[in-house]
């Protein structure tokens, strides 16, 4: 039986509130718009954030979102450094936004993303059974609801990256924004 793996809440918030949240002069490398899926003629995408000095093998899937609303533009890697200083890989996930995809098809994104990264997780030296998702607003809630609702692949899927599973193994969420 696998030990469970948790990254510490507590931990998270630490890291918001320390001088090290401040500290941007990290060392790391950008592979920016990894495509993760497709829909309605749009690229899925999200950045990989890697420290340049030593990986601990972990992964945190960050929601870029806010207002249901996600945009490459706003993905900086130097939020993450108390992350990448620490040795985690951020995967910084870009998903449908409204108005024109519904919450439930954002979820849908977030699924995929995870799936995705699961399955290439070797490229990018990360362990598949360490995954933590974080985000604030509605990352929060997108977070919160992977938290609980990630799961299982289908085996019998035709592509071999929706046969992986969507399950993460911590969940550190910011003021989740409710549905309205």
């Amino acid at each position: 039986m696998k030990k469970p793996f948790y990254l510490p809440t507590l931990l998270s918030l630490l890291l918001l509130v320390s001088p090290a949240f401040a500290q941007t002069d990290v060392e790391f490398t950008r592979i920016e718009d990894v495509i993760y899926g497709r829909k309605f003629g749009v690229a899925l995408t999200f950045d990989v954030v890697q420290p340049a000095k030593a990986n601990n093998g972990h992964a945190i899937i960050f929601m870029v979102s806010g207002g249901w609303f996600s945009s490459h533009q706003s993905i900086n890697p130097k939020y993450y450094a108390p992350f990448l200083n620490r040795g985690y890989t951020v995967f910084a996930v870009v998903h449908g936004s409204q108005p024109k995809f519904t919450i439930p098809e954002i979820t849908q994104d977030i699924h995929r993303a995870v799936r995705f990264i699961r399955h290439n997780a070797a490229k990018w030296g990360v362990n598949p059974d360490r995954f933590g998702i974080t985000g604030g607003s509605a990352g929060g809630h997108l977070s919160l609801t992977m938290g609980t609702k990630g799961g299982p692949g289908d085996p019998k899927a035709k592509d071999p990256v929706d046969r992986e599973s969507s399950a993460v193994q911590a969940v550190a969420c910011f003021f989740p924004r409710p549905i309205s």
